[in-house]
């Protein structure tokens, strides 16, 4: 480009820039994301699961994956059936109809798997070699992903793990955010989640994880300040989302995490908490078939899902 045309170019581009900015602020204010709402859905209370699937109660399940609200980003498949349970109605409706339907929503489908699975690595020698920490990689999601075109894999630690299995969980993670996680470029999810403050194996491996889902389940909100200062070296708070629990059938965890009133229950405070840093990635909720039952309702009914529907307009303000 000649000096002249440069010279009269420079007005030209002036106007252009400064004519641009506020639709250049608009930009900004768009891609500011609203929080996360996440869910952990237990398949064993499917509607097209039997009652007895990891249950010893007569009632029959009423409630399909495809009921969850539409303000819900992420839905987990949590998975556990009896050994011997005939599930594969339940997996034929999720590929064909469940995840179909969440992913015209916008809802992204993951699928949630014990650490045991990320750490028990099949090797010949004393360690693995890169090659079968990838092949392995590759099994999780063909196993865990692929059958159902979902979105993303969730990582549940809750466990203590020897210098061993942690050298092999870092190894397997690695090679997991090569196909998976914010390194891996696919749009595909990778995701912590664990009732630990910062620890170890998360320390080597926080840049491989797009979100860190913290089981805070019973604790006082004051208490994620303690938590998220533990954690805030290694992601950022757009990446920290603290989860609740509603209360399961026969269980013995009193949580009391949704205790009317609404406006002073935990979680609401949950909803309400931000990390000092800045705004939080948003919150969980585990067992959302069972929205709005209380502590010691073994009764499987199907639920409005109002408590979720609150958490959301809570988080975005409303």
């Amino acid at each position: 480009m000649s000096k002249k045309l440069t010279f009269l170019l420079i007005p030209i581009f002036f106007l252009l820039s400064f004519s641009l900015l506020p639709t250049q602020s608009n930009a900004a204010q768009v891609n500011q994301k609203d929080p996360i709402m996440m869910a952990y859905y237990r398949t064993w209370r499917d509607v097209t699961m039997p009652h007895d699937a990891n249950s010893t109660l007569p009632d029959q399940n009423v409630t399909a994956m495809t009921d969850i609200p539409e303000g819900v980003d992420i839905v987990s498949v949590f998975h556990y059936v009896n050994p011997g349970t005939d599930q594969q109605k339940f997996w034929d409706t999720l590929k064909d109809t469940y995840v179909p339907t969440l992913h015209a929503r916008g809802t992204r489908v993951i699928r949630t798997i014990d650490i045991r699975e990320v750490w028990n690595v099949p090797h010949v020698g004393t360690t693995p070699t890169t090659a079968e920490y990838d092949k392995y990689a590759q099994q999780l999601i063909d196993t865990y992903l692929t059958p159902w075109n979902l979105d993303g894999l969730d990582v549940d630690m809750e466990s203590s793990l020897t210098a061993k299995q942690e050298e092999m969980a870092v190894g397997t993670f690695k090679a997991l955010s090569k196909k998976l996680g914010p390194n891996s470029n696919t749009g595909k999810l990778l995701i912590y989640d664990t009732n630990k403050d910062n620890h170890s194996l998360f320390k080597k491996t926080a840049s491989y994880f797009d979100y860190l889902f913290i089981q805070a389940y019973g604790r006082l909100a004051t208490s994620l300040d303690t938590t998220w200062n533990t954690y805030k070296t290694s992601i950022t708070p757009q990446q920290f989302l603290p989860g609740i629990s509603f209360p399961e059938e026969q269980d013995h965890n009193r949580w009391n995490d949704t205790v009317e009133p609404y406006e002073t229950s935990r979680a609401y405070a949950y909803a309400k908490w931000n990390p000092k840093d800045g705004q939080k990635g948003g919150m969980f909720v585990y067992a959302i078939d069972r929205d709005g039952k209380q502590f010691g309702d073994d009764t499987i009914t199907k639920t409005d899902f109002n408590w979720t529907k609150r958490l959301i307009n809570t988080m975005n303000g409303n």
